[in-house]
């Protein structure tokens, strides 16, 4: 298990916290963290972690020293006799600079301008891209890779090495022909930050794919159709406070002369949920659609939205945005 702390300023100590989780059958004891150099201090839990419970180990460089580190600490248990080991690393500098201005999102010394991808209005056959701009503000040079890609993901990084100081381009392709469902795919990808890194919420990605039903099968010339008409799509819930939810609801019409029939009703955040209490929906009658949003799931990546697939052939895509104050 590896931390990057990128840049870190000199003589403020940096603190990495490395959860584990016992997998086995019997509990697991931590029995002692040693660390190669005094520069590294080491807490760890103490107490016996049941199966299937987490503990964690806690560690503090003191940023002491200019320049690049990699530590090592080892790690003994009541499993097995043979330590494993934990990595930390970075930059200790007299100065951090702010590329915030440009960069929204920061992985290690890597600055990015989105921390999702999306990939919106898409159609069987189709091949969209999108680009992701990362800043390598390190002293190593870069090679941008994408882990745990889907079938129907691929990614191309321009140029194939981002130096010091310079920025690059992620391009990720998406082939539709490969997704599966009518409707929202979503799935985490992430960014390796060095050979051999792993997967964490750190270095996570979301992408999201909306495939479009055919056209041709919903517009029928001289046939009746249906027509969707919300009370808006951009529903308003202000601010969670000191509440564990907060609720909302969007009426949805029928305008047309046919049946609307909502084939697909989906969520972009497990924080969201969402209920309609009808999916058919005669001309001239109405639904009504309850949302629901959940403070306690306020840090998912990406976006608030609910997505409604219909039968409209002017509208076989429907989001709604939810907004929450901070």
């Amino acid at each position: 298990m590896r931390h990057d702390f990128g840049s870190i300023l000199w003589n403020q100590p940096a603190k990495a916290v490395f959860q584990l989780t016992n997998s086995g059958s019997s509990d697991l004891v931590i029995e002692a963290v040693h660390p190669d150099c005094g520069c590294t201090l080491v807490d760890w839990t103490k107490e016996p972690i049941s199966p299937g419970k987490e503990g964690q180990i806690e560690v503090t460089y003191d940023a002491a020293l200019l320049g690049h580190f990699v530590k090592q600490l080892a790690v003994t248990t009541n499993e097995s006799s043979v330590p494993f080991y934990l990595t930390v690393s970075g930059d200790v500098v007299l100065e951090k600079k702010d590329y915030s201005e440009k960069y929204a999102y920061r992985i290690g010394d890597l600055y990015l301008d989105a921390d999702n991808v999306e990939f919106d209005d898409v159609r069987k056959g189709d091949l969209p891209f999108r680009t992701l701009t990362i800043f390598n503000a390190g002293r190593q040079s870069y090679k941008p890779e994408l882990m745990h890609l889907p079938k129907y993901l691929r990614a191309v990084s321009e140029p194939a090495v981002i130096h010091p100081g310079k920025s690059g381009y992620l391009h990720v392709v998406l082939n539709s022909n490969l997704l599966r469902n009518m409707g929202l795919t979503q799935t985490n990808i992430y960014l390796s930050r060095f050979p051999g890194d792993r997967i964490s919420e750190e270095n996570e990605l979301l992408c999201t794919a909306t495939l479009l039903p055919d056209l041709e099968k919903l517009d029928q010339p001289g046939q009746p159709t249906a027509t969707i008409q919300l009370d808006t799509t951009r529903l308003e819930l202000g601010s969670f406070e000191d509440k564990a939810k907060l609720k909302g609801s969007v009426e949805i019409w029928n305008q047309g002369e046919a049946t609307l029939r909502i084939s697909d009703l989906q969520v972009y955040n497990p924080g969201i949920s969402a209920s309609l209490n009808k999916s058919s929906i005669k001309p001239g009658k109405k639904a009504v659609l309850k949302i629901t949003v959940y403070a306690d799931r306020h840090h998912f990546k990406g976006r608030r939205r609910v997505l409604l697939i219909t039968n409209d052939p002017k509208h076989p895509k429907v989001t709604i945005d939810i907004h929450v104050k901070k």
